[in-house]
């Protein structure tokens, strides 16, 4: 009877056993894999701007390729600090994603005072494209090329006014290297974007814009305004009429940029390599990388481990330039 009994027990242990493994297996398969709900692009910029093209243009290719819906948010505000703050303390889950620039991440410790590590507190996935930037002046300001530019300006210190994208941000510091390059003296006026300070150069509200090479293309033939220097070493394809600043001004540096995808720290391997490969994808595509180019973007196939390297060596190059502009985080 205790023999039996013994038996007994130890089918229904070994039963239970097999029950529990098959659970276990059970939940396992059905265990969901990243993603499966929508995602987030944090951009730091208002509307309209060459980042928050970027964005979407890659947010459809990521919603393509993942299979959930991508949704960009714009948090603009403080040279995009704000958005780089919020994506920094975001969970680390990979359903939020900063779409970020130099100006955030390799900049930032420079320039501002600022609540997060570019380097410790984010995960570099994926750079996208990036860009030269193209001094634009109203058609009003009474230049036609660089060195008649710097000549009014010299003439008339103080009057002309150039905007830019947020203090310390590229736009600003791009602008800050040409002033102090050529010696002229004009007035920042800072804008919460891009497109605000570029709206405003159209307008005539302001006389001058250093702005991305892409944000600049679409009014190329615009009379209202004259695109006078690109801050690349050489002329780019998309503006070949117009001049690389070196040629007016020799000895001033290269100014350019990148717009990439960066998560929080800790975030999944399988979500970052998955997003990495998306990305990958999108700019081996020819018509995609047309899409990019006919903006005014450079497409940059960099990711993970070589996304970081350009962060770190960007944050070498910039910080004697920095200093060398007189500017000090606030």
């Amino acid at each position: 009877m205790n023999k039996q009994r013994r038996s007994c027990m130890k089918a229904g242990a070994v039963a239970l056993a097999m029950a529990a493994s098959g659970a276990a297996s059970t939940a396992g398969a059905a265990a969901p894999s990243w993603p499966v709900r929508p995602i987030t692009i944090v951009v730091p910029y208002a509307p309209g701007g060459n980042t928050d093209l970027m964005a979407r243009l890659i947010g459809e290719q990521l919603a393509k390729a993942l299979h959930v819906p991508v949704v960009v948010d714009n948090k603009a505000g403080a040279a995009g600090l704000i958005a780089a703050e919020y994506v920094a303390r975001s969970p680390a889950d990979g359903y939020t994603l900063f779409m970020g620039t130099l100006t955030q991440i390799s900049t930032a410790p420079f320039t501002n005072k600022i609540r997060y590590n570019p380097v410790k507190d984010f995960v570099p996935i994926a750079n996208v494209g990036g860009n030269p930037f193209v001094i634009t002046v109203n058609a009003r300001v009474p230049a036609r090329d660089v060195k008649e530019l710097i000549a009014y300006a010299k003439q008339h210190p103080g009057k002309l006014n150039m905007g830019n994208a947020g203090v310390g941000g590229l736009t600003h510091l791009s602008a800050l290297v040409f002033a102090k390059y050529t010696g002229i003296d004009v007035v920042e006026v800072p804008y919460k974007g891009a497109s605000l300070a570029l709206g405003d150069v159209v307008a005539g509200q302001i006389d001058m814009y250093s702005g991305n090479l892409s944000e600049v293309v679409p009014y190329a033939r615009d009379a209202r305004v004259r695109l006078l220097g690109v801050s690349s070493k050489n002329r780019v394809k998309q503006l070949p009429d117009v001049p690389a600043l070196a040629e007016a001004v020799p000895g001033i540096p290269e100014v350019e940029t990148w717009n990439g995808l960066l998560g929080p720290a800790g975030m999944p391997a399988q979500a970052v390599d998955r997003i990495a490969a998306a990305v990958l994808a999108a700019l081996a595509d020819p018509a995609f990388r047309k899409k990019l180019e006919d903006a005014g973007i450079t497409p940059l196939p960099e990711v993970k481990e070589q996304f970081a390297q350009r962060i770190r060596r960007d944050i070498e190059v910039w910080k004697p330039m920095i200093e060398m502009a007189g500017i000090k985080p606030e």
